[in-house]
């Protein structure tokens, strides 16, 4: 057990000996994904849950977004999100759930004597302000569950974010993960706060649009300092090519999806693949606009 999940842990490569809860860390939505999770000041479906609640009301149309992704040792991750604004406030949740199943309990080597799922789960309410005008802030407010075995921990957290638009230009600051859990058996696990500051421009001309941006990323406690890239280009906003790159990881660095707009409905794919033999994960995002 400790081999599989320290291995979780460090293939996120983020103060994996100081951190726990690293599922909170884990790219969400297949958009995203595809571009390299540099998406803080880019975000503008029912993701902004995860990277950027001042992005709540940086559309004015509603969103709701589901995604399924399933990556190494077997770890499957759900997610569902929603957003919606009324004039200046921007309102949104999101739930987050990932999943190791089948996990054999032996006490001496041998035919396991039982199995078991380690669970996780996040989930909270979002909520955005135009304060100024092009200038939005942004809280979310989440309670955390984790469940290993037999042994069970919750707490409370909270992400705040700011975004500023200027023309096509959008820039983002959030720390993420702020807050404390219960103790795990006998040990509290702390949670990975974090920064991530963010950058975005958009070119349209005729059918084409290019949109380029950049994430700057650190979990504070001990964590590597990690730039991630991404590019996406669009024609007729009917379809999305998109890559991503991501620094200072061991394990994962280039990225890439493709994605689909047909009226009020989106479909994305992403691909991410892993070295030192964890394979690749699969992302699939079914988004619905209104």
């Amino acid at each position: 057990m400790f081999v599989l999940f320290t291995g979780i842990s460090y293939s996120q490569n983020d103060g994996a000996a100081n951190t726990g809860l690293s599922f909170l860390k884990l790219g969400i939505g297949a958009r995203s994904i595809a571009m390299g999770e540099a998406f803080s000041s880019l975000v503008d479906d029912g993701t902004a849950f995860i990277y950027n609640p001042a992005r709540m009301n940086a559309s004015e149309n509603g969103n709701v977004t589901a995604m399924f992704n399933k990556t190494m040792l077997d770890m499957t991750t759900n997610y569902v999100g929603a957003k919606f604004r009324i004039k200046k406030f921007g309102i949104g949740l999101g739930l987050l759930k990932t999943t190791i199943s089948d996990i054999e309990v032996r006490n001496t080597p041998g035919v396991p004597i039982d199995k078991f799922n380690a669970d996780n789960f996040s989930g909270g309410i979002s909520l955005s302000y135009e304060a100024y005008q092009n200038l939005s802030l942004g809280v979310t407010g989440k309670l955390i569950y984790e469940k290993l075995y037999i042994d069970e921990a919750s707490g409370f957290g909270m992400d705040f974010g700011a975004n500023y638009i200027y023309k096509n230009l959008s820039i983002a600051a959030v720390v993420s993960n702020v807050g404390s859990m219960n103790q795990l058996k006998t040990e509290e696990t702390k949670m990975p706060a974090s920064l991530r500051f963010g950058a975005s421009y958009l070119y349209k001309k005729d059918n084409l649009s290019i949109t380029g941006a950049v994430d700057a990323f650190k979990v504070i406690d001990g964590g590597s300092f990690h730039g991630h890239f991404g590019a996406e280009g669009g024609y007729k906003d009917f379809i999305f090519l998109r890559a991503g790159y991501q620094t200072g990881y061991d394990n994962k660095g280039f990225t890439a999806g493709l994605g689909l707009k047909y009226r009020t409905l989106t479909l994305d794919y992403a691909l991410q693949p892993y070295s030192t033999g964890f394979g690749s994960g699969n992302s699939l995002s079914l988004g619905f606009n209104f």
